[in-house]
């Protein structure tokens, strides 16, 4: 069943709440959906095991990307491309940068940069911000295919080009 088919009595009974719990939660069916990135953001931020247990800070800026992308499909493309009619109708800031993972990819990118990971010298803002939008334009693409593409893949890619990354530490599949 698509978002638009689903009515706020199917998620109260999906959930096993009455609609007075749930709207003092939440105000519409809509606001539910504005925060999916706060929730990943969230878990990555507070789990730091993938982090100490990667072998390169390259590895740990993939790991953050690939939450990012694996968390999206989970909630499926009807999901977000409802989240993205959303904030073009008007902005509920869902796609805003969030401080503690802004500050979390630049010292990363930072460090990577040092240790000779990453190549391009550009400023590790710079970076952050560049490889942040072509994550929303494969996100967008992603949605208006309905989730039938390979995206994961080639936002890798695109990291990499966009990042210099020495050969010996690429992860995707063009990298071989």
């Amino acid at each position: 069943m698509s978002f638009i088919n689903v009515t706020v009595n199917d998620i109260c009974d999906e959930c096993g709440i009455t609609k007075p719990t749930f709207y003092k939660y939440a105000g519409s069916k809509d606001e539910l959906i504005l925060d999916l990135y706060d929730v990943t953001i969230h878990e990555l931020i507070t789990d730091p095991y993938h982090f100490i247990t990667s072998n390169t800070h390259f590895e740990q800026l993939i790991y953050i990307f690939t939450k990012l992308i694996r968390d999206t499909e989970k909630f499926g493309s009807d999901l977000f491309s409802q989240m993205l009619i959303s904030n073009l109708n008007e902005n509920h800031n869902s796609f805003d940068f969030r401080e503690s993972l802004t500050r979390l990819c630049v010292t990363i990118i930072e460090k990577a940069q040092e240790k000779g990971e990453i190549q391009n010298m550009n400023p590790p803002e710079v970076l952050y911000r560049s490889i942040a939008y072509m994550f929303s334009g494969y996100e967008m693409s992603w949605c208006i295919k309905n989730g039938e593409t390979n995206w994961e893949e080639e936002i890798l890619e695109s990291i990499e080009a966009v990042l210099d990354v020495r050969k010996e530490y690429r992860i995707s599949r063009k990298a071989e």
